[in-house]
């Protein structure tokens, strides 16, 4: 019976390049449609936020090139501030994060499958029961020690924790998610980016908005400082603008109408080290409410702002220092 099919499927398969049909093959995998949906509904409740376990950030292929790193953004114990590793802020290329310490998840290693697939395969293969407790081995909360193997640490984490690829202490990837994800990192984890623009009615906003906080003058400069130093975490979003669009404020090497060339501070009164422009540029990847700090900007607003700020009869002699004594 067996030998009947494979006979049959051949002799299909020959008639196929007879008629000059080629057998069909499985359609490309793309990151936005594909892959990034994944992460959206199964990883990113983890691995999003300022503090993603093991930093790797899922939300955008960014953070996922990006990698991980064994090192904690919070440490209660140090005394000494540590180098920061923002995503879209403090390095911006793989080559800059793997001098920060990250390592790559998506990369074979050898003859070795990427650590993302082998964490998947894990995971796959030691399925959860649904709606059931979980066991009492799998270690979650703030008792949890997070665990972030690099790729020749692997066999012994799986030796040591059977139960917990990933996604860890739920129910996991379905069949089809785990096939795909498996194909797109089998074929070198392409990736293609879909940056968010600015529409028409944004794009006039923001100019409108950056000029007022870049005025000349010193009572301007201090209206500036003021506005951006209250909405610096802001996701700002405006009248007209797209549901899916938004913004945050940023300070720029580069003027309204060049590319942000953005200097990254710990803070932001920290000294910007140049002469600077405040900028609006969109919040890229995907939306999660831990970081979603929503305020609205429109005509009205503006308006507002400009009557607060300057109705009164008042002038700035002097503007304040940057760092935290000021």
């Amino acid at each position: 019976m067996v030998h009947r099919f494979l006979a049959g499927a051949f002799a299909l398969l020959i008639s196929g390049l007879a008629f000059g049909q080629a057998p069909q093959s499985s359609p490309a995998i793309s990151y936005t449609r594909d892959i990034q949906p994944i992460f959206t509904e199964k990883c990113v409740a983890c691995h999003a936020c300022n503090d993603a376990a093991c930093q790797l950030k899922l939300e955008s292929p960014d953070g996922a090139l990006r990698g991980a790193t064994k090192v904690p953004v919070y440490q209660g114990e140090r005394s000494k501030a540590v180098p920061t590793t923002r995503l879209f802020y403090d390095a911006h290329s793989e080559g800059e994060w793997r001098k920060k310490g990250f390592y790559s998840v998506l990369d074979n290693q050898g003859s070795q499958a990427a650590l993302m697939a082998r964490m998947l395969e894990l995971g796959h293969k030691t399925p959860l029961t649904p709606n059931a407790k979980l066991p009492e081995d799998i270690v979650l909360g703030l008792n949890r020690n997070n665990m972030c193997p690099l790729p020749h640490e692997f066999d012994a984490y799986a030796g040591a924790h059977p139960k917990e690829g990933m996604p860890l202490a739920v129910t996991g990837l379905t069949d089809q998610e785990y096939d795909t994800m498996r194909r797109w990192l089998a074929a070198g984890a392409p990736v293609e980016y879909q940056p968010i623009k600015p529409n028409a009615a944004e794009a006039r906003q923001i100019a409108d908005w950056e000029e007022l906080l870049n005025r000349p003058g010193s009572t301007e400069a201090l209206v500036g400082r003021w506005l951006y130093e209250h909405l610096f975490l802001a996701h700002i979003y405006f009248v007209g603008g797209e549901q899916d669009h938004f913004f945050q404020w940023v300070r720029s090497r580069t003027p309204s109408g060049k590319a942000v060339d953005l200097i990254a501070t710990r803070r932001p009164n920290d000294p910007p080290g140049t002469d600077f422009y405040y900028r609006l540029i969109p919040v890229q990847g995907v939306i999660v409410h831990k970081t979603h700090i929503t305020y609205p900007m429109g005509p009205q607003k503006l308006k507002r702002v400009k009557q607060l700020f300057y109705a009164g009869d008042w002038h700035a002699a002097a503007l304040p220092g940057y760092g935290p004594r000021h």
